[in-house]
């Protein structure tokens, strides 16, 4: 043992340094040691489970994937989930790090966690999802979902913070709301109810980044847009005993197209909100900080009524209140002279499934199929405009005419009643003879006329040849032969001198040569408009491309003709896949998302368009060119 004198140091300070850097390197490499051990202990364990399993329409439901035994830095953030009847409410998932310690090790786990949204009544699906966990992949079992019919009672509008965010606790859904109003409650079958998204918030909150959260749908109803500002003025009103600011966030006129009770999805976006707050009582009013929320409005029911008997022959499923007229653009013309016969039906109500009056043929004229051009007014509170029906008449022989009346009926919800409405043209005088007939042909096509004449007159004799024809000569074959063998001759040669490999032109021409393909075709118009940078025009040549297919797939007469209840009908006849017409039907949500208030949550245009070849590719399978709808009803 050593001892030191009193008042002389124990150690020189160059020995004390190296001995405090030897302990703490030593303590730190031993907890290094036992962290490596701790997180490699006990195996990787990857489960999913979703709640609840039994919900309603409407009502969230959460998906939660946890992952044991491994830590946060050798986990890759999954995907969203692969669903049927499900929405994702969010592409990024809420992640969650736990650690705990037994039996002196320390056991680490993360949490990833969705909210997903049923569509529709019925079976939903959450397929397996794939976690990567340091190179090795894990997947879990797949989870079914029961989605019943939504209750009676509507929804209340919500505030949510998303991935359980925390913040101003001065934010309440009294300060911050949106309302979902219609004009009527209950109406006829295709008459209109307008429903209008109002947000409200308390005055001195600001808001930034307002966006669409997830799709909005109405099933059961034909559904038309009305113009909102896209950077409305708020408005001061008084709501639940207090002053809001209020804008309009959503206008939309909805047809129901049968009759029944139906319901209307909440409208939800997503928004960072900033309050105010105070210290104390009759303190100073100190701004929050901007949080993420999440605003839903309250779910709507409507009672849509089936329309009376003792309908008109005339009435074609028109509800509203219209006017009629029609004329032609001249009262005199000559035979075989086309004349232009204008309906034109002006009022409110659903001017896009109008279908055209009939008009009748008077005698020896001809009646072509009209050409049909929809004005619609979106700025006004209700759906209003004017349909042109623009019909051809040829007359086929001189008199006068009297074109017959045009008849229009209609059901006016306002009253009650069946309408009709005519309109007389002027009388058309035409002028000229008849035109002539068509000449007769024979078995083999030629005219009768042509051979008949001479033959009647003994001036021709039918002459027997001994020239062989020319499809029996071989030397007309080799003719037909040489340009080819002249072609692959020349590329012979250039592959013996090059050593019998394709040339470079030759090899970069079948590069460049691209396999057809028929969505790619389709969608041409909308990846130019994508590359242009015009979005609106993107989203509606993509609309256009799919309706365009399922018209000539579906014997429609147009892409105007192709409705949501003709798909609804239709794709399920033929044995078209739930979750195909679930894409289908997200793809043309999407297009039309791109034109509601708030404008900044529209879904990536490259999403949509892949998401279009995809839906293509999958229909031209399910809807081959033989298929054919039944008979209209």
């Amino acid at each position: 043992m050593i001892f030191f004198i009193s008042g002389t140091p124990p150690m020189w300070p160059a020995q004390s340094i190296l001995v405090r850097i030897v302990v703490s390197v030593l303590v730190v490499g031993g907890a290094c040691v036992g962290m490596s051990r701790a997180q490699s202990s006990g195996p990787v364990r990857v489960t999913a489970e979703a709640d609840p399993t039994d919900v309603r329409v409407g009502e969230p439901v959460q998906l939660t994937v946890r992952v044991d035994g491994a830590p946060a830095t050798v986990v890759q953030t999954p995907d969203p989930p692969s669903t049927t009847n499900l929405e994702p409410q969010q592409r990024t998932p809420r992640t969650k790090q736990i650690r705990a310690s037994r039996g002196g090790r320390l056991r680490q786990s993360v949490v990833f966690s969705w909210r997903l949204r049923p569509r529709q009544q019925g079976a939903a699906l959450i397929r397996p999802l794939t976690v990567v966990v340091q190179g090795e992949t894990y997947s879990t079992d797949p989870i079914r979902v029961r989605v019943s019919p939504r209750t009676g009672k509507p929804d209340a509008p919500t505030l949510t913070r998303p991935d359980g965010a925390s913040g101003d606790k001065s934010l309440n859904a009294r300060d911050l709301f949106i309302r979902a109003r219609a004009t009527d409650g209950q109406v006829y079958q295709n008459e209109q109810v307008i429903v209008e998204y109002s947000l409200f918030y308390r005055p001195g909150i600001r808001l930034r980044h307002s966006r669409l959260a997830g799709s909005w749908d109405a099933p059961g109803f034909w559904r038309e847009e009305l113009n909102v500002a896209a950077r409305p003025t708020p408005q001061r009103r008084r709501a639940r005993g207090r002053a809001y600011e209020t804008v309009v966030l959503k206008r939309v006129a909805l047809f129901p197209t049968r009759p029944g009770t139906l319901q209307v999805d909440p409208l939800r976006i997503e928004t960072e909100a900033q309050g105010t707050m105070r210290l104390r009582d009759r303190g100073p009013s100190l701004r929050g900080r901007f949080e993420p929320v999440q605003l839903a409005s309250e779910g709507l029911s409507l009672e849509a009524r089936a329309l009376p008997s003792g309908a008109p022959s005339a009435f074609n499923g028109a509800v509203g209140q219209f006017s009629m007229t029609a004329g032609t653009d001249t009262d005199s013309t000559s035979v075989g002279a086309p004349v232009t016969l204008t309906v034109e039906v002006d009022g409110t109500g659903n001017l896009a499934t109008l279908a055209p009056p009939s008009v009748g043929s008077p005698g020896d004229m001809e009646v072509y199929e009209p050409t049909v051009e929809t004005n619609i007014e979106r700025n006004a509170s209700r759906i209003h405009g004017t349909k042109t029906f623009t019909y051809t008449l040829v007359p086929q022989s001189g008199g006068r005419y009297d074109l017959p009346a045009v008849t229009f009926s209609y059901f006016d919800p306002d009253t009650g009643r069946y309408r009709t409405r005519r309109a007389q043209p002027s009388t058309l005088q035409v002028t000229g003879e008849a035109a002539p007939r068509a000449v007769g042909r024979t078995g083999n096509g030629l005219p009768v006329g042509d051979v008949a004449a001479p033959m009647a007159a003994g001036e021709a004799q039918w002459v027997r040849t001994d020239r062989r024809p020319l499809y029996r000569n071989p030397w007309a074959y080799l003719a037909l032969l040489a340009p080819a063998l002249v072609v692959a001759a020349g590329v012979a040669y250039r592959r013996w001198r090059s050593g019998g490999a394709p040339s470079p032109d030759e090899t970069a021409a079948v590069e460049k040569t691209p396999a057809p393909n028929e969505e790619t075709n389709r969608l041409q118009a909308a990846r130019r408009h994508l590359q242009a940078g015009d979005d609106a025009a993107f989203y509606d040549a993509v609309a256009r491309a799919l309706r365009a297919f399922l018209a000539e797939r579906l014997g429609r007469d147009g892409p105007n003709d192709v409705l949501r209840t003709v798909l609804d009908r239709d794709l399920p006849r033929h044995d078209v896949p739930p979750d195909l017409q679930d894409a289908l039907y997200d793809v043309l949500d999407r297009c039309d998302e791109a034109q509601y208030a708030p404008r900044a949550g529209s879904s990536a245009p490259e999403d949509v368009l892949a998401n279009a070849h995809a839906v293509l590719r999958r229909l031209d399978t399910a809807l081959p060119r033989s298929a054919t709808t039944p008979p209209r009803p």
